[in-house]
């Protein structure tokens, strides 16, 4: 995510002492500058520099804190450290886990300083301890026991894994399954909490390190202490004789992986996360176009004339969408659910359904694996299938590859990669499927092609990989600014603390997605944000970043006295809470507390002192025919799985020159070219699972080409 770093400088005795804060004694330190990681929302690192008594400097760089909460708090932070002298600093609400991060680390650069810092360990009394903080879920905080024994920790059970939905209440989710398989096993072995995050579970992981290092401090022991180094390894390991390698895991890698087993060829693939289905696993299902099975049970009617929606297609993307591409995704799409489910350990609903498009055309429908127990087991059990197919295919995950290998006259050979514990992989083979699902989790992209840095709902390793090693090969793009894809609305900080109940956190909730009042973009324009007559959940990305809810002092008052005008609930991150029709909110005021607590909710005199406080020129003459009195202002967000514009292929689903001409070994698939069948600047076509159903079938149509190319 973005990097953001923040210094101070020139902190004074003088100046600490008109303060009112007491100065270490003189020759407490030695001077210099003491550098200190910790775990926030990715690795976070402080730089403290000191004179004999005093911080005279710091500076603290976040380069994977989400730029709106974690990195937004940064400043703040720093602030109070330079106030406190020290890591005695009360933190920032709705940034818990960077808070203590920056608390550990300030504590472990000063412990440096003055010579203090040794490998023993104020000790922790034996017993088991529980605490909760934060975590992904927004139905309840994750909460740990943690088991300490002779100075070490020998035990971590999980209490509540915090819920991401009510639907998850009694139940882990599959990236909350990888923190407990890998993470906790490895703070134990190590006996250090400066392991290294789960890729695709970072918020998961790093709220987990926080509530130990919270027990740690509270019984007997000082958390800056356990962050001792692991040692990275320096082995190189090279694989070779491939015919195919696929670097992404997610929906479009796996099926170009199976695809390519089943033709024969060798196959080895990668993922960064610990799990493989990326964000696939997280979405519900993709377009398929007359699945034949399907049609069957329909009687033998189509469900769409393959010819009006192409139609339609190209005048909704304005041709801007690749015309081949678009013929070729509407006539194969149909045929991946049958590969599927004759195949593999896929199982697709009896039925089609219509998404929210207008013409009401059932392309789209759910799948799990032939149990119905999940897309994630159907994931699962069809790689070990292609896996035992032939004895050389592997795959591993917690590899992330960082370079596309080649010759000396440029062509690719291969790919290099990085295990999570440092070993370097050189895998050589014929040809590379590019899977890497897009470019959300990495600012600089986002920013450049689609003019914001974005919450996401989806997995950031999607890190650009994909889009920048194309580019690299003369790769054109394709529509790279495609709009992302937007599901989900909510408040810009979700609050996710037990302090607060969930039915006031849903209340607040249900104001930012009221369409009944004022919204603005983030460029301080009237906003609509009515989708389809269906919410704002799949447009509030057109409002930029954010987008803020105005409620003038009248409205305000009508709800406290006469309830609201309706309770809303998101389609995902819905905090359980409940509200009784007509009912007056008479704590209004507790709950606008609250938001303004966390950065939510600001309140104003007028429309000028509001666009003060929220650094944005609006442009207003009045709030619903109100010109004086409060204005209450909330401060939305969407939430994003990914982003949805990349490359330039061919039908052969090979990467395209700038010149039209194929790599002729090197495929992009899923959401790395998913601009080809969209429109720059544009929400992606809208008949249901556009970007799930491309990375399956691209995948199965790469996976094929290139078994048939150089294996098989």
């Amino acid at each position: 995510m973005m990097k953001k770093a923040v210094r101070f400088a020139g902190l004074s005795l003088i100046l600490s002492a008109a303060l009112g804060f007491t100065a270490p004694a003189e020759g407490v330190y030695t001077p210099g500058t003491y550098t200190a990681t910790a775990s926030g929302m990715g690795e976070l690192s402080v730089s403290v520099t000191v004179d004999d008594s005093s911080i005279v400097d710091i500076a603290i760089d976040g380069a994977n804190e989400t730029p709106e909460i974690g990195g937004a708090a940064l400043e703040t932070l720093a602030e109070q450290v330079k106030e406190s002298q020290g890591a005695e600093i009360e933190g920032v609400s709705g940034a818990s886990i960077t808070s203590d991060a920056v608390r550990v680390a300030v504590e472990k650069a000063l412990a440096e300083a003055s010579g203090s810092s040794s490998s023993e360990k104020a000790a922790v009394a034996d017993g088991t301890y529980q605490a909760k903080a934060p975590s992904f879920g927004v139905m309840k905080e994750m909460e740990l026991a943690v088991t300490f024994e002779n100075n070490e920790i020998t035990g971590i059970e999980t209490i509540c894994a915090g819920s991401a939905t009510q639907a998850d209440e009694d139940e882990y989710s599959p990236q909350y399954a990888t923190v407990e398989e890998y993470l906790y096993p490895r703070i134990i072995e190590a006996q250090s909490l400066a392991v290294d995050s789960i890729s695709g579970a970072t918020v998961s992981s790093n709220a987990a390190k926080s509530i130990i290092s919270k027990i740690i401090d509270e019984n007997g022991g000082k958390a800056s202490e356990w962050y001792a180094d692991i040692p990275k390894s320096e082995e190189v390991v090279e694989l070779d004789g491939y015919d195919v390698i696929v670097v992404g895991l997610g929906t479009s890698g796996v099926a170009s992986y199976l695809s390519a087993a089943l033709e024969g060829a060798t196959v080895f693939g990668m993922e960064t996360a610990a799990k493989i289905g990326g964000n696939g696993t997280n979405t519900a299902g993709p377009l398929g176009v007359n699945p034949a099975r399907q049609v069957e049970l329909n009687g033998g009617e189509l469900f769409v004339d393959p010819d009006e929606l192409f139609e339609a297609w190209m005048e909704y993307t304005d041709n801007d969408a690749k015309e081949e591409i678009v013929k070729l995704f509407i006539e194969e799409s149909g045929e991946t659910f049958g590969w599927l489910e004759e195949n593999w350990d896929f199982h697709f609903l009896d039925n089609m359904f219509a998404f929210y498009d207008v013409h009401g055309w059932p392309l789209w429908t759910m799948y799990t694996d032939t149990t119905g127990t999940s897309k994630d087991l159907a994931y699962l059990n069809s790689m070990e299938k292609a896996k035992g197919l032939n004895e050389k295919n592997d795959y591993m995950t917690e590899l992330t590859a960082t370079s596309l290998l080649k010759d000396e006259d440029g062509a690719v050979i291969g790919v290099e990669a990085v295990y999570y514990d440092g070993t370097t992989y050189r895998i050589y083979g014929d040809s590379v499927i590019i899977a890497a699902g897009g470019y959300i989790g990495n600012a600089e992209m986002t920013q450049k092609y689609t003019g914001a840095v974005w919450h996401t709902k989806g997995m950031t390793q999607c890190d650009g990989f994909g889009i920048s090693e194309s580019l690299a090969l003369g790769g054109a793009l394709y529509n790279e600014d495609v709009a992302v894809e937007d599901h989900i609305a909510q408040l810009d900080t979700i609050i996710r603390s037990d302090d607060y109940s969930n039915d006031d956190k849903s209340l607040l909730t249900s104001l930012v997605l009221d369409l009944n009042y004022q919204l603005i973009d983030s460029e301080g324009k009237a906003f609509d944000g009515n989708y389809n007559g269906l919410g704002i959940a799949f447009n509030a990305w057109e409002a930029g970043a954010n987008y803020y809810v105005l409620i003038n002092e009248e409205e305000y008052n009508s709800i406290k006295e006469n309830g609201l005008i309706s309770f809303n609930m998101p389609m995902f991150f819905g905090q359980g809470g409940s509200y009784e029709d007509g009912t007056p909110v008479e704590n209004l005021d507790a709950i606008m507390e609250m938001g303004m607590k966390y950065g939510d909710v600001f309140i104003a005199d007028s429309l000028e002192d509001l666009g003060s406080q929220i650094g944005v020129d609006i442009q207003l003459e009045d709030v619903h025919g109100q010109t004086e009195g409060k204005i209450y202002c909330i401060k939305g967000a969407a939430y994003v799985y990914s982003t949805c514009g990349g490359m330039d292929v061919d039908t052969q689903i090979h990467l395209l020159k700038e010149d039209g001409t194929p790599v002729e070994n090197v495929f992009v698939v899923g959401n790395d070219s998913l601009g080809t069948l969209n429109e720059s600047n544009k929400a992606y076509v809208t008949y249901g699972g556009c970007a799930q159903g491309w990375a399956l079938t691209s995948g199965r149509l790469a996976g094929a080409n290139a078994a048939a190319a150089f294996g098989g």
